[in-house]
């Protein structure tokens, strides 16, 4: 297979991908996705399966039970969040639930609201402008894939010359980290992350794994984790407590961080700054 036809590949399945992940609340046919793929129904599931590792449906499946996760800390119903992740029954959700996560949904939903005594977080609460990325997917552990990721993202950023001798990663360039599985109840390797940065000069064009799309604006709950990232769980568990006890109505958007330090290999652990972004109603 010819290098290009392989980036058409991925470049095809990413899409898609993205697609799933911004529309797993309806329907979604193999037909509609082929489309999005450009490619023939009759063959794009084996292209997807070969280079994801597993099936469309269980892609879809572990996508749309892996977004109610963090709807369970709030206030909403079983039957609410059941609807919010496309199962037209309570039935059917709770079954998909129990077979992927080994507990139903209830049990699950005690878990998540139990505090963990962790000492009691206060964000700031902020409004962000829709912001363009550039952005590279990785699945496994999270540190793991975080510096796969970064390890292809940072080549082409640096690279690719723009205009005025200038490359992407500028003054003004911001750099984020998506995690879109919860560690705690994810197989390891099957946990999602994208490495980005922020996204202006439109003359470069994504290629291969480079990916783009638009993380959402609107109103987010920011944390400053203060440290190394082998720490942000220990954030991550006072964030928990912190949705449980403000009874706050969530986004069905991802948790994002930002890295505040250009050069994390050059700077202490303990100087290390990450903002994490709880996107909220």
């Amino acid at each position: 297979m010819s290098k290009t036809t392989k980036d058409d590949y991925v470049q095809s399945v990413c899409r898609v991908i993205l697609y799933i992940e911004q529309n797993y609340n309806s329907e979604l046919t193999l037909e509609e996705l082929s489309k999005v793929a450009s490619f023939s129904k009759y063959h794009f599931h084996r292209i997807f399966k070969s280079i994801v590792g597993e099936s469309m449906g269980d892609y879809i499946r572990r996508v749309r039970l892996q977004s109610t996760t963090l709807q369970f800390m709030t206030n909403q119903k079983i039957t609410q969040i059941a609807m919010n992740s496309g199962y037209e029954t309570n039935a059917s959700f709770s079954k998909a639930f129990k077979k992927h996560f080994g507990i139903t949904p209830k049990e699950f939903a005690k878990n998540a609201k139990l505090k963990r005594g962790n000492k009691m977080l206060e964000p700031k609460i902020v409004e962000l402008d829709d912001i363009e990325i550039l952005y590279v997917r990785r699945t496994g552990a999270y540190q793991k894939a975080a510096q796969e990721a970064w390890e292809v993202l940072m080549p082409f950023a640096y690279g690719h010359r723009i205009k005025n001798k200038k490359n992407l990663m500028g003054d003004d360039s911001m750099m984020f980290g998506i995690g879109h599985d919860n560690p705690h109840v994810t197989e390891v390797d099957k946990l999602r992350y994208d490495a980005c940065i922020s996204w202006d000069d439109k003359s470069v064009k994504p290629e291969g794994e480079i990916q783009s799309k638009i993380i959402d604006g609107g109103k987010y709950a920011m944390f400053l984790h203060k440290g190394s990232y082998e720490t942000l769980i220990n954030t991550y568990d006072g964030i928990s407590d912190w949705i449980v006890e403000s009874g706050v109505e969530l986004r069905d958007l991802p948790i994002l961080e930002k890295y505040l330090n250009k050069n994390p290999r050059s700077t202490k652990p303990e100087n290390l700054r990450t903002e994490i972004y709880i996107a909220l109603v």
